[in-house]
């Protein structure tokens, strides 16, 4: 089993286990399923992803993401730990330190970051759309750049 396969299964289960458990009141945790389509380094670039998010306070949030990013120059595995903020309601923005895993042969592994700013209904329902820009930078032999326009949905528990 891929190391990847081993990752989307702990933040599945460390999902259930605190969906499951007393530990958590309803809605202090989030789970943000995404994905986007971009430009990196000039050449195409797709992202797929989730983010498990836990309550800080009534407007901001900490956890992990977990996605898929395929470029033309590798396809690479982004895990990292991210903070994300909402701002009059519903301005979305976050911040996260990510490893960037290459998958494949010749893909090297690179630190970096992420960030996203945009849009998130001020609404209190369970399930939210969301709109962002992501920009994702990678820090290597060269330093890549990348932005993308990401959907998805907030599923509050």
């Amino acid at each position: 089993m891929t190391a990847e396969r081993h990752l989307m299964r702990a933040m599945i289960w460390l999902a259930f286990a605190l969906i499951s458990s007393n530990a958590l009141a309803d809605g202090d945790m989030t789970v943000r399923p995404q994905l986007g389509f971009g430009m990196l380094e000039g050449k195409s670039y797709q992202h797929a992803g989730t983010r498990l998010l836990l309550n800080a306070n009534d407007r901001q949030k900490y956890g992990l993401e977990l996605s898929r990013v395929n470029t033309s120059q590798g396809d690479y595995l982004a895990v990292g730990i991210v903070l994300e903020q909402r701002k009059f309601g519903w301005f979305n923005m976050s911040i996260g330190s990510i490893g960037y895993f290459g998958q494949g042969g010749g893909v090297l592994n690179a630190p970096g970051l992420v960030s996203n700013l945009g849009w998130e209904p001020a609404t209190p329902d369970a399930i939210k759309p969301f709109v962002t820009l992501r920009n994702d930078v990678m820090f290597g032999s060269k330093t890549k750049v990348g932005y993308a326009l990401s959907a998805g949905l907030s599923l509050t528990y």
